[in-house]
């Protein structure tokens, strides 16, 4: 059976990394002992009542709570000043008055295709994961040596306010889709890649588009465990009222982000609606940020127009229908509808961060 390692590194706040599973160092080196414990489900707090005359009760609420993170570590080195150094170093990056920091975790899996026929240098990493914790304890362990290793052991104790792993990077989607697509050259097929994959399919190859156009409903997939909160970036212009819409499968909704009142988003602008609980915002921003993050204290906040009897919901795990709908007035003549379309025609992305209850 093939196995690679899990790799755990752990990112200190002084920006240090530690890799806490590597094999080839050569100097001093702080290696992660089996033992690890907290590192898959959290632990769920969760309410449940029993009926008064019948069998049985049903769940109030479940909520995930702090999670504790307990790794047994040892620090060696071929001297002592050598492993002390890297202990004083490794101490000072965990000093939870400077901040917190991030377990970072990496799995390997075999690919599909491949099957029994995989050897170990054919497993692929997996996007790895993260979870932000502080030092609780654990760095008053003793030290020894033996046969000319200087070694301290310890059993770091991390305690996470978020339970989730999340991933490292967002994923991304857009509302705007290109409807035609023609080969440039050849006769590729569109649903080729574009370049070939393996030397002997085709690939697409150089390909023409008509405009993009503005799609009101998108699929988008979450690869995490658990609900996720969006961070939707609509570009103007528009000014009329804006829903955001969780379909079920049959196209009714079942949550509704609205606004009560509406508001008016130049071209050049963009309305930034952040749901992460903790820093929900909703602000209109002069110009798209290129790096995709936006400052809660600049631009204007139009959190007013937020309607309360809605929600900032999160999107579920797995493939959802997510539709994003405008207020358009009705008995408007051919003129004043092309006025209208003019006015309002936004660009909408949505990014998120997958969460995931484990490594």
């Amino acid at each position: 059976m093939l196995f690679k390692p899990t790799v755990v590194q752990l990112l200190g706040v002084d920006g240090q990394l530690y890799t806490l599973t590597e094999e080839t160092s050569t100097g001093a080196a702080i290696m992660l002992r089996r033992g690890a414990k907290g590192l898959d489900a959290p632990r769920w707090d969760v309410k449940a009542d029993e009926y008064p005359a019948i069998d049985g009760g049903f769940v109030r609420s479940a909520r995930a709570g702090i999670r504790e993170i307990f790794l047994p570590l040892t620090i060696a080195g071929t001297t002592r000043p050598e492993m002390v150094a890297l202990r004083r170093r490794f101490v000072n990056s965990l000093n939870p008055a400077r901040g917190l920091v991030t377990l970072q975790t990496t799995e390997y899996q075999i690919p599909d295709d491949l099957g029994d026929a995989a050897t170990l240098d054919d497993m692929i990493a997996e996007p790895p994961r993260a979870i932000s914790c502080f030092y609780a304890g654990g760095m008053e362990g003793g030290e020894g040596s033996e046969d000319g290793v200087h070694w301290a052991r310890y059993g770091l104790i991390l305690r996470c306010t978020s339970p989730y792993f999340f991933g490292l990077s967002r994923i991304r989607a857009s509302f705007q889709v290109y409807d035609q697509l023609r080969a440039f050259m050849g006769d590729a097929p569109a649903a080729d890649p574009f370049v070939s994959v393996d030397g002997a399919t085709p690939g697409a190859g150089l390909q023409l588009s008509t405009n993009p156009i503005w799609a009101d409903e998108i699929s988008l997939f979450n690869p995490g465990g658990i609900g996720t909160q969006p961070r939707w970036e609509i570009r103007g212009p528009f000014n009329s009222r804006l829903r955001l819409l969780l379909l079920d499968d049959e196209g009714a909704t079942l949550k509704e982000l609205r606004f009560s009142d509406a508001f008016p988003v130049l071209t050049s602008e963009v309305l930034v609606i952040e749901t992460v609980k903790g820093s929900q915002s909703i602000r209109v921003y002069p110009e798209v940020s290129p790096s995709g993050n936006y400052s809660p204290t600049a631009g204007k906040s139009v959190y007013w127009a937020f309607d309360t009897a809605s929600s900032l919901w999160a999107i579920p795990p797995g493939t959802n229908r997510v539709a994003l709908s405008i207020d358009k007035p009705t008995g408007m003549t051919p003129a004043q509808e092309t006025a209208w379309r003019a006015a309002n025609s936004p660009r909408a992305y949505v990014s998120y961060l997958p969460a995931y209850l484990g490594i």
